[in-house]
């Protein structure tokens, strides 16, 4: 399964933004673009983007501070909101407040009515079949292409030092025939590392505040576990091996609510599924949601049960048990990169605050690419004065 390409739906779906990027690309193309990409996403260059994150934690936390007391937040968008600043610093180095409210806008109007395409693409309805969707899809797309487009041009233009996402891929040449980054490859990359880049991550920390807020004990555990690393000083790269208990709140979120809750591929041959019998070509769904709850493999599967990640029983665990980031070459390039944005995020905000369900609204996920909750999360946050 690892060797069979992504099916043609993700590139009708995502190829009006992301264009032949990383994401959606295969064979030679796609090769050349990840190694390019690889670099950025080495270990030591994902621990120096760790003060980035935490800052944009702290900067969450104070605005919940700020807030009246105890207010009722949406945490939905409080999480776009901060991820969006994590990876904007790691890719651009920083945006401007206009730029990265075009792009983060644009690229939610973009994923709002998905699933018109999305069911479309499944049916192999033709593209020019028109859906509710549609225009707004494009006219989003446009935008956000046309806004990082703008941002390559400035960095060209005035290239100066930069040690970002950005300059690595200037710098890349493919290795067949020594070429350089065309500036729609460009665009097509930067838009995908932004737009999905913080898209997924935003999801997964929703669903895990929701999650703890509704198990306050597991949240006094992972405050006592920063607080006795850490202190109150902002999470460095050295703390994150010692935040076990974040981590395995983390992974268990992931597999209750994964953030891309099915993934597809397209078979190359013959393939048998126990009895039945698939043909080449032949679009496959695997459902990443089903797996993570499936009761052959997990004990209590619907249960929120962060000990699901105890090492002793991690380590047990069959290959395609547990796929949050997607399965074989395709696994996900920012996987390392989500794991220790996360930890270091969810660390900040719950030793910061506290986070409180009102006992009434329950988010129904819902996929849209990414497993959205119905409604948003409203949480009541309490930051305790220092």
């Amino acid at each position: 399964m690892s060797l069979w390409p992504k099916a043609p739906v993700e590139k009708r779906v995502f190829g009006a933004v992301l264009g032949d990027g990383i994401l959606t690309a295969e064979g030679p193309h796609w090769r050349w673009q990840r190694k390019a990409a690889a670099p950025a996403f080495r270990h030591g260059e994902l621990q120096a983007s760790i003060p980035d994150m935490a800052a944009a934690a702290e900067a969450q936390v104070a605005r919940w501070a700020a807030a009246p007391s105890s207010s009722i937040v949406a945490i939905d968008a409080d999480m776009m909101t901060t991820t969006f600043n994590v990876i904007a610093c790691t890719v651009l180095g920083g945006l401007n407040a206009e730029a990265a409210d075009t792009i983060k806008r644009a690229g939610a109007d973009f994923l709002e009515p998905i699933s018109w395409e999305v069911g479309f693409s499944v049916l192999a309805i033709p593209e020019w079949v028109w859906h509710p969707g549609k225009r707004p899809m494009r006219r989003a797309a446009a935008v956000s292409r046309k806004a990082v487009a703008s941002l390559i041009q400035a960095r060209i233009a005035a290239p100066g030092q930069h040690d970002d996402l950005l300059a690595k891929l200037l710098a890349a040449r493919r290795p067949d025939t020594g070429e350089s980054m065309t500036e729609g490859q460009l665009v097509n990359n930067l838009s995908t590392f932004l737009i999905a880049g913080h898209e997924t991550t935003a999801k997964a920390l929703t669903w895990a505040l929701y999650l703890l807020a509704r198990a306050p004990h597991w949240q006094d555990r992972i405050r006592a576990e920063v607080k006795a690393v850490a202190g109150d000083r902002p999470i460095q790269a050295a703390d994150l091996e010692r935040l076990p208990i974040t981590q395995m709140v983390i992974k268990e979120t992931m597999r209750l609510y994964p953030p891309a809750p099915v993934l597809s591929r397209m078979s190359t041959d013959w393939v048998e599924f126990g009895t039945q019998r698939v043909p080449p070509h032949s679009i496959i769904v695997i459902p990443i949601f089903a797996v993570h709850r499936h009761k052959l493999l997990w004990d209590d599967p619907d249960k929120f049960d962060p000990e699901h990640f105890l090492p002793e029983r991690e380590a047990k665990f069959a290959r395609a048990q547990f796929m949050p980031f997607g399965y074989g070459p395709r696994t996900c390039i920012g996987a390392s990169f989500a794991m220790m944005e996360a930890t270091v995020l969810l660390a900040t905000f719950v030793r910061g605050a506290r986070f409180d369900w009102d006992g009434q609204h329950l988010p129904e996920p819902i996929s849209r690419v990414t497993l959205r909750p119905k409604g948003g999360v409203p949480l009541k946050v309490t930051v305790p004065a220092r």
